[in-house]
């Protein structure tokens, strides 16, 4: 630990009462890629936060290069050559990505020009190979994915000693994680090192040299490349012996359709012929921005769509709104949990009965108390670790927040349910919760319409996959074809005449 480039020893961080950390010493070396892992709520990204400044911890040290960090200060980590990449951004949504980019190094109210500004983020993204991100937008108008792309390359300026990368490959897909490697290979060729929080043990697998496992924010065990299992690192993060990761499936009983459209129309969309069975889990497939995102939100009427026809459970319609939506029996699952799924100033119950509020003029707390049995059956049975309905949802971790989402369509009598990458960010553990809910969703009649950038996902889950490409459905798997390869192949043409690079498809 002497020729350690960071070394942390004996953190604690509480809040009042609880205790988030809990005595975690670990150190990373120059050169090397450290996998932090472990369930949500572990304290990974409490231990991320301290070490980039964000949070102070309430006791321990922390050393980079032999030097004490400073406490409590991102700008004094990020002067000790410390940076991190968050999974919960923190980009300003109203500043243009030249601002985001420019602005934390500088005094925004003193010197700044938009102009240097514009000028020096093209040359930082053109050196990423993000040269396709305009730095004159506003970081509000990105997909997830180009504003994390953007935080990404917010703390590669610079090149740093020490880059935290907490769960910073989430809202990618294959090819953007791919980016995502080239540059941490280059960061650790030049000597710096990586602290890599992530849930995908497949990617811990290809670009981690060691690991530290946090349970209940103590250090339970450490792990070497090559020298570990899937189900070994599990039960470790875990307490427990691993289980069956996928479930399968489950039998179809009936022909029954929950959902069709033909020609459905909309911004990003060419034009979708679709047809969803009741009890069917139907996966949507391809690399993100090629229309995922519309489609769900075209269903359920957050964006505007037409269709030459239009069902919902056999009910015809011409067109949809979130409200009316609800009213036919849709749930939907937005992919930022922050922005549009969730009111974080308001409680968990209330986050989870949202939906009804409006659609049934339900609310207050008497409705609140009324529903007190539902609420607590749907934490129980996803697990969410909360102290309480009355709780803030936005003091929840990222995966018990995205449990919310999910949960709020349980026991709801749901016609289709829609899906956006709902497993993103979250821990392994949750994420086989996620998965019997969704196959028990699926065993009650409800359509399951999924889009994941997890290929595994929906070769393992789905009873179909379509994959679209530039808006329209690119192929149909079921069977035999429904292989990993051939969701990929489909997704990028599925010719093979595309002769596309990770770099020009990051995100």
């Amino acid at each position: 630990m002497t020729d350690s480039l960071l070394v942390a020893t004996d953190l604690v961080k509480t809040y009042g009462p609880v205790k988030a950390v809990r005595g975690v010493t670990f150190h990373c070396n120059p050169g090397e890629v450290l996998a932090l892992v472990g369930e949500n709520g572990a304290g990974k990204s409490t231990v991320a936060k301290m070490l980039a400044g964000a949070v102070a911890p309430t006791s321990g040290t922390i050393t980079v290069d032999g030097e004490p960090l400073a406490s409590g200060s991102v700008r004094q980590s990020r002067l000790s050559g410390v940076r991190c990449a968050f999974q919960e951004l923190a980009l300003v949504p109203d500043w243009t990505v030249a601002e985001n980019l420019s602005l934390p190094d500088g005094a925004p109210l003193k010197g700044f020009s938009q102009k240097k500004a514009v000028a020096a983020a093209s040359a930082l993204l053109e050196s990423l190979h993000l040269s396709r991100i305009d730095p004159r937008a506003a970081v509000s108008t990105l997909s997830l994915a180009d504003r994390q792309l953007v935080e990404i390359a917010r703390a590669l300026a610079g090149r740093p000693k020490l880059l935290i990368l907490d769960e910073a490959s989430s809202a990618l897909t294959p090819p953007g994680v791919e980016w995502l490697f080239a540059r941490i290979r280059e960061l650790t060729a030049e000597g710096g090192s990586v602290i890599y929080v992530s849930h995908r043990l497949g990617e811990i697998a290809q670009i981690a040299d060691r690991g530290t496992v946090l349970r209940d924010g103590l250090v339970a065990g450490e792990f070497v490349r090559g020298d570990w299992t899937d189900d070994e690192l599990i039960s470790l993060m875990a307490g427990r012996a691993a289980e069956r990761f996928f479930p399968d499936p489950p039998e179809r009983t009936t022909d029954a359709v929950a959902l069709s459209v033909t020609d459905l129309r909309s911004e990003g969309l060419r034009g979708i012929d679709l047809e969803l069975g009741a009890g069917e889990i139907l996966g949507i497939g391809g690399l993100q921005g090629h229309g995922q995102a519309e489609l769900l939100r075209a269903l359920f009427g957050a964006a505007p769509a037409v269709a030459d026809s239009w069902t919902v459970a056999g009910r015809s319609i011409s067109r949809t709104n979130p409200v009316r939506s609800v009213r036919l029996g849709l749930g939907y699952v937005p992919e930022d949990r922050k922005r549009e799924g969730l009111a974080l100033e308001m409680s968990v119950g209330e986050n989870l009965l949202a939906p009804w509020f409006k659609a049934y003029q339900l609310g207050g707390r008497p409705r609140l108390a009324q529903e007190r049995g539902w609420i607590d059956g749907i934490l129980k049975a996803l697990s969410v670790r909360t102290r309480g309905p009355n709780e803030l949802a936005g003091s929840l971790s990222g995966g018990n927040q995205q449990k919310l989402v999910f949960g709020r369509w349980m026991d709801r009598s749901r016609r289709v349910v829609l899906l956006h990458d709902p497993t993103r960010g979250i821990d392994v553990r949750a994420k086989q919760e996620l998965y019997r809910a969704i196959v028990d969703l699926a065993k009650e009649g409800v359509g399951i319409l999924w889009f994941s950038t997890e290929v595994e996902e929906l070769v393992h889950v789905c009873h179909r996959v379509v994959v679209l490409y530039q808006g329209a459905v690119a192929d149909e798997l079921i069977g035999d074809r429904l292989t990993a390869d051939a969701v990929v192949g489909a997704a990028v043409g599925a010719t093979g005449s595309l002769n596309l690079t990770t770099e020009g498809v990051a995100s």
